[in-house]
């Protein structure tokens, strides 16, 4: 079984367990520590009861009018919508993202990509000039440990990195809550930044690449501590991402208009992502599992 959502306390799980069942979602609502939890039997089938419980938090008395031989057509409709209030948390990271590529012209205007850098820098007679960390700080820039991950340099570095946001930020956003999500995106964000600017000296670069690798991590290690936790990353896309992992630190992605990678950043992510993982488990491993 598959945990999917804790409902509130002030949430009634019947209308939406009627529609489950209606649809052929085969689920079981658990109460645990003062609340009840919605446990599914096939993952596959979590888009659908995505969708089926945006239109419950919106309207449930619309639940009786989706068929489930129309359910499809029916939910389609409003699908992005859901999606948004779903992970709103997810879709704000992505939008601020595009906000950045546009405002940067992904990365060709120095001038303004200076705003995002984790530190200001000035270019003079082809050579570059900026501070060291602790000099940032001690002016109160303290928003730029986190700004590089808005900055991406190519079209191939942006989609690459915003599509995994989208597909894996989002589910997890769905099972921690947003708030969660929101502190470990933040955690894994600044422990790359500072630590591929510490090891490699150098203030030109940014990318969403660490907070891809940490949330991959995370993702990958708590089926392997907690047995019902749904799978997110397999077992051949995680060697995917740790062959591309291995792949940065050769001239390859640069063949591929990628830029040359900041291969600490993804490195300390996916390190992050694995040790918050772990955090996460032992801070909640208290909680009973009713299947055994």
């Amino acid at each position: 079984m598959y945990f999917v959502y804790q409902f509130k306390k002030t949430e009634d799980p019947k209308g939406l367990t009627d529609a489950l069942w209606h649809h052929k979602v085969a689920h079981q609502i658990v109460f645990n520590q003062d609340h009840n939890e919605l446990w599914v039997l096939d993952p596959s089938q979590i888009p659908t009861i995505e969708q089926l419980m945006a239109i419950w938090r919106d309207d449930p008395s619309l639940l009786h009018q989706v068929k489930p031989a129309r359910s499809s057509k029916v939910i389609s409709q409003s699908s992005l919508l859901q999606q948004i209030k779903l992970s709103p948390m997810t879709v704000g990271l992505l939008l601020l993202t595009l906000f950045v590529a546009l405002f940067t012209q992904l990365g060709a205007d120095f001038s303004v990509v200076g705003y995002f850098s984790i530190s200001p820098f000035d270019i003079k007679n082809g050579h570059i000039y900026f501070y060291n960390l602790s000099e940032v700080m001690s002016k109160g820039e303290y928003w730029r440990i986190f700004t590089p991950t808005l900055l991406h340099f190519s079209v191939l570095h942006f989609v690459f990195n915003t599509l995994w946001i989208w597909d894996i930020g989002r589910k997890l956003e769905r099972i921690l809550g947003s708030i969660i999500w929101s502190l470990g995106v933040v955690i894994i964000a600044v422990l790359s930044n500072v630590l591929q600017y510490e090891i490699s000296g150098y203030p030109l670069f940014g990318g969403l690449s660490g907070v891809v690798y940490g949330l991959i991590g995370f993702a990958w290690l708590l089926p392997h501590l907690n047995k019902h936790w749904p799978v997110i990353i397999n077992k051949q896309l995680m060697v995917f991402f740790v062959v591309w992992l291995a792949v940065g630190y050769t001239p390859f992605p640069e063949m591929l208009g990628l830029g040359s990678m900041a291969n600490t950043a993804h490195s300390i992510g996916l390190l992050s992502g694995l040790l918050l993982g772990l955090v996460y488990w032992v801070a909640t491993k208290s909680r009973k599992n009713v299947y055994k």
